[in-house]
């Protein structure tokens, strides 16, 4: 599935409409939100939060064992990484590894998406809301695109 940079202009505007609208919300209204999501699980807000997730964690992995060398030299780096996002990490990761750029890797599109899921994960992580219009199987396909081609440009799984 490929997705025009087009896309992203409508994205970007939901995503600032959607912030705006759950930073304004009356308390009751949040209450209502954040019951509803912890009722549903499987929704795809919480599956896209998954989904980023993975990604940001396997980065962080690659990168300390890029420069590890024992167990306890990935507890120590750790505390280095922790702190570091998604983009951030996979940034360092091809970097590192002489890959290309994210965009190059990946493909501009599936990048500027994975970009747009990071931020909506953070929104709804951090707000408890919903996504609002049906951007999250295009978003979770980005992640997946994402973490797939990281697994092989690492060796963890062939090509």
């Amino acid at each position: 599935m490929s997705f025009a940079i087009v896309d992203a202009s409508g994205i970007q505007e939901q995503l600032e409409r959607l912030r705006r609208s759950y930073v304004e919300a009356t308390l009751r209204q949040r209450l209502s939100i954040a019951r509803q999501r912890l009722e549903n699980p499987h929704h795809d807000a919480n599956r896209l939060i998954a989904h980023v997730s993975a990604v940001e964690g396997f980065a962080r992995s690659l990168c300390m064992h890029r420069y590890a060398r024992t167990k306890p030299d990935l507890s120590l780096m750790y505390s280095c990484y922790r702190r570091k996002g998604a983009e951030e990490l996979i940034a360092e990761y091809l970097e590192a590894g002489n890959l290309g750029s994210p965009s190059k890797v990946f493909g501009r599109s599936t990048w500027k998406m994975f970009g747009f899921a990071v931020q909506y994960r953070n929104l709804l992580a951090h707000e408890c809301t919903y996504l609002g219009h049906d951007f999250s199987p295009r978003l979770i396909d980005a992640c997946d695109k994402v973490l797939d081609r990281l697994a092989v440009e690492s060796g963890v799984e062939p090509k």
